[in-house]
């Protein structure tokens, strides 16, 4: 056995989760930002030190007299009709390169030497040409370290922007976790103060139906007003109790998440099996069969907390009886599949539709589909609360032939 904070279960806290999105998404803006920021640089770097180094290998080629005295990153071929002469540090490959310009070529040209590109100048004069080449190595060097210094930077822009971003991202949803602590404790009050006085109301429903059914057993069946009677005192008792149903999924709901408790390993099986039994007399009231398929006795075990997973399972029998015509069945399926413990309960009711799916999970929601459509209360809600926080999810699907199969799936527990 162990404790299980939910609150404490990042993944599932809605503000951090919000505060992780903030800063995410300010990270991942800066990183888009840098990321252009340094394309940008070195468009504008490479366009500039290219017009840079044209004009000094033209001012090069222009002014040379000889090849001995270059600048610094330029070397120099001069080229007669008696032979070339070039630069002694120049590459024999690229001055072999240089000396082969033919005579038409003129001004800004390239030559192609040892698998690079080198910017060259040509210039003509007096039966002798000159050809500045530039070391081509130098820019590409200081292209490389401008790129390293600049990603550098940005990545350490980027981290301080995702820090800045997750810090302003919990300074901005603390006022909502406050409001919503709030609210939820104002549910909790509201639902615990309301418990009594329902069910003291039920109660006294409860004898009134007994009285009201002693006079109308008094009178015989031939006393429609007392028939009467009776079915609307009837309906006073089914609606305090459904009233007090939702108080209580008030009260749940709001403790849910911020309660501690302790996780042991339950069989999902055997509970499912315990559901359908002590449910069989309440679907035979309604005309419905419950079937129950469950899987060999300790095969489907998770780690949890067993009186909210019974609640999980009871919610979804509870709603397919409610949803299923007379003389139709309710089956209840459990078993292990791929690491998952799978309970399946099936109706053939009037069905869901693929769009109310993500909506039957919010409070009181109602499905669009026929005869207006599923109403779920808080059931659903609570149902994916618990399914969640025991790190599983709820599948909502059509069953074959008309229906709603709702199936939970939990990691399965390990071998102890």
């Amino acid at each position: 056995m162990g404790r299980r904070s939910r609150a404490a279960v990042g993944e599932r806290d809605p503000l951090r989760r919000a505060s992780r999105s903030v800063a995410l998404r300010v990270g991942a803006t800066t990183a888009l930002v840098v990321l252009l920021a340094i394309i940008g640089t070195a468009v504008l770097f490479d366009r500039q030190q290219l017009a840079e180094i044209r004009g000094g290998t033209e001012t090069t080629a222009r002014t040379a007299d000889d090849v001995v005295d270059a600048p610094p990153g330029t070397w120099l071929v001069k080229l007669t009709d008696s032979g070339h002469e070039a630069t002694r540090s120049m590459p024999p490959e690229l001055a072999a390169a240089a000396s082969a310009v033919g005579p038409d070529v003129s001004g800004a040209t390239s030559l192609a030497a040892e698998g690079r590109s080198w910017p060259a100048w040509v210039d003509q004069r007096e039966g002798v040409r000159y050809v500045a080449v530039y070391d081509i190595r130098l820019h590409t060097g200081e292209e490389q370290r401008l790129l390293v210094s600049t990603a550098a930077a940005g990545v350490v822009g980027v981290l301080l922007a995702a820090l800045t971003g997750l810090l302003a991202g919990r300074r901005a949803v603390r006022p909502l976790g406050e409001a919503m602590e709030l609210q939820r404790q104002f549910v909790a009050d509201a639902s615990h103060e309301l418990r009594t006085p329902l069910a003291v109301i039920s109660t006294r429903a409860q004898m009134l139906r007994r009285h009201v059914a002693a006079d109308a057993a008094v009178a015989g069946g031939g006393d429609s007003a007392a028939a009467r009677r009776l079915a609307e005192v009837d309906q006073l008792v089914h609606d305090t109790q459904a009233m007090a149903d939702v108080v209580s999924d008030l009260l749940l709901s709001a403790q849910l998440e911020h309660v501690d408790e302790v996780a042991e390993r339950v069989d999902l099986g055997a509970l499912a099996s315990e559901v359908v039994t002590s449910l069989m007399p309440y679907a035979a009231d309604h005309g419905v069969t419950l079937v129950n398929e469950a899987a060999a006795a300790g095969g489907c075990v998770v780690l949890g907390v067993r009186p909210s997973l019974r609640r999980s399972v009871l919610a979804l029998v509870d709603n397919a009886i409610a949803h299923s015509e007379k003389g139709t069945q309710v089956e209840v399926r459990s078993c292990v599949e791929d690491g998952q413990v799978r309970v399946d309960v099936v109706d053939h009711g009037d069905g869901v539709d693929a769009a109310d799916v993500e909506n039957l999970s919010r409070r009181f929601s109602r499905g669009d589909g026929g005869s207006g459509g599923r109403r779920v209360g808080l059931g659903l809600a609570l149902v994916t609360q618990i399914v969640r926080s025991h790190g599983g999810r709820l599948e909502v699907a059509e069953t074959p032939g008309g229906g709603a199969t709702f199936s939970l799936l939990i990691p399965a527990a390990a071998a102890d």
